[in-house]
């Protein structure tokens, strides 16, 4: 009798094919380990795809919230939330003042001298140095009546949409009966229904000073309380719209100082692109009426870009001046008047006068001139000056250059009292 042999309890039992004298192995059989390799696949599978959804969230994050935002729709009510803060500047750097150094005393009493001689007419002035913030204020945060001076910032805030994409310059904008307006411009004349490029209608808007371009462009930006918004945040205290245009009762408010600052901001690229802000100034520099801060200049080297504004109780022009010696300063005027009072227009063109005087004085050259240093000991030649030669002062002029220039001597009179009309 062959003894029965005890199955190991560790192995399968072996198939009753296999004969007796086969060796028994000490492991288990290899398909009992392979098992459990699905399982390993998924959890291999697993970790790659944690892998790869921590990559993809650390590029995300680091996509700036200008690029995000292109993958979102935008309307033209979007404006102020996409274009607000679009600009180089934060919207905490908007909100501060300019910096602003000394105030031109002497020059602020001649302006004074001009108003006294034109009673009835009251001056909002503001004047900035680009260069050296020296500055002139004359009532210059008062709210008066904007007139056409508001499209300014309304052509700012289109060429911000611009830049953050929410309107093209070819988008097509259609004349609608509800935005006609009388008044400057020749787009109320043209057929209902009548389309033009964007580009086209904030060009009218400035160079013609056209009312209906500029209610349609107000309309494209989502309204009237959509860029009262954008405005606050730009810093501008007294500028508020009220009315689409023509607003001829004057409801509609800005100062000078606020005007004065969003030529600053776009000169200094703290709200456009620089695209953008070289349309900006030359669509400014195209404007058909440039009879009163430009023509007040008399130097046709000097470049002004100006917007005037114009209703019967109020006068104003706003201008960036960039003078023949490398002086760039900005100017607003305002006038509140007796309806139609000419003689604003005068006023404005000798407040002009006597600050362009001013910044436009001859500058000395400074610096050695050259590389080398001279020597007091220096054997180079030089042209021989006798002693009773005299140097050109400005005490020199003639008496037809102070009869030329009546504002020779700071707070002097002007020779003729009696402005006339503009």
């Amino acid at each position: 009798m062959t003894p029965l042999r005890r199955q190991p309890v560790w192995t399968s039992p072996e198939p009753p094919a296999q004969s007796s004298h086969q060796p028994r192995r000490g492991k288990p059989r290899r398909p009992a380990r392979r098992a459990p390799r699905p399982v390993l696949y998924g959890i291999r599978l697993l970790i790659l795809g944690t892998g790869i959804a921590a990559i993809t969230g650390t590029v995300l994050s680091s996509r700036s919230p200008q690029e995000a935002a292109r993958n979102e729709p935008t309307t033209a009510s979007d404006t102020v939330s996409s274009t607000a803060h679009s600009g180089v500047a934060s919207s905490t750097t908007l909100t501060q003042p300019l910096p602003l150094a000394e105030e031109l005393v002497a020059l602020e009493t001649d302006l004074v001298a001009l108003e006294s001689m034109t009673p009835g007419l009251t001056q909002s002035v503001f004047f900035y140095d680009l260069d050296t913030g020296n500055y002139i204020d004359l009532n210059g945060t008062a709210a008066v009546s904007a007139a056409s001076t508001l499209k300014v910032p309304v052509l700012v805030a289109f060429l911000q949409a611009i830049d953050a994409g929410t309107i093209r310059l070819d988008q097509a904008v259609t004349l609608r009966e509800d935005l006609v307006a009388g008044g400057s411009g020749e787009l109320q004349t043209q057929a209902i229904g009548e389309q033009y490029t964007a580009l086209e209608i904030a060009t009218e808007m400035i160079v013609n000073s056209d009312n209906t371009a500029t209610n349609m462009v107000i309309d494209l930006l989502g309204g009237v309380d959509t860029l009262n918004q954008q405005f606050q945040a730009w810093g501008l205290e007294s500028t508020v719209m009220r009315n689409l245009l023509p607003d001829l009762d004057g409801t509609n408010t800005t100062s000078a100082t606020d005007l004065v600052r969003i030529m600053a901001l776009v000169d200094q690229g703290d709200l456009l692109g620089p695209r953008s802000r070289d349309r900006f100034f030359s669509i400014m520099q195209r404007t058909y009426n440039r009879t009163l801060i430009p023509d007040g200049l008399a130097d046709e080297s000097a470049l002004a870009y100006n917007k005037t504004g114009d209703i019967g109780t109020a006068l104003a022009d706003i201008a960036l001046v960039d003078v023949a010696n490398g002086n760039r300063y900005i100017l607003g005027v305002l006038v509140d008047r007796p309806f139609n009072d000419g003689r604003a227009s005068e006023l404005i063109r000798r407040i002009s006068g006597r600050v362009h005087e001013e910044m436009s004085q001859p500058v000395s050259p400074t610096g050695s001139g050259s590389s080398s240093e001279q020597t007091p000991d220096s054997t180079s030649e030089t042209p021989a000056v006798p002693d009773d030669a005299a140097v050109p002062t400005s005490e020199d002029a003639t008496p037809e250059d102070d009869a030329a220039e009546p504002y020779a001597e700071p707070g002097a009179p002007i020779s003729n009292p009696e402005l006339p009309p503009g």
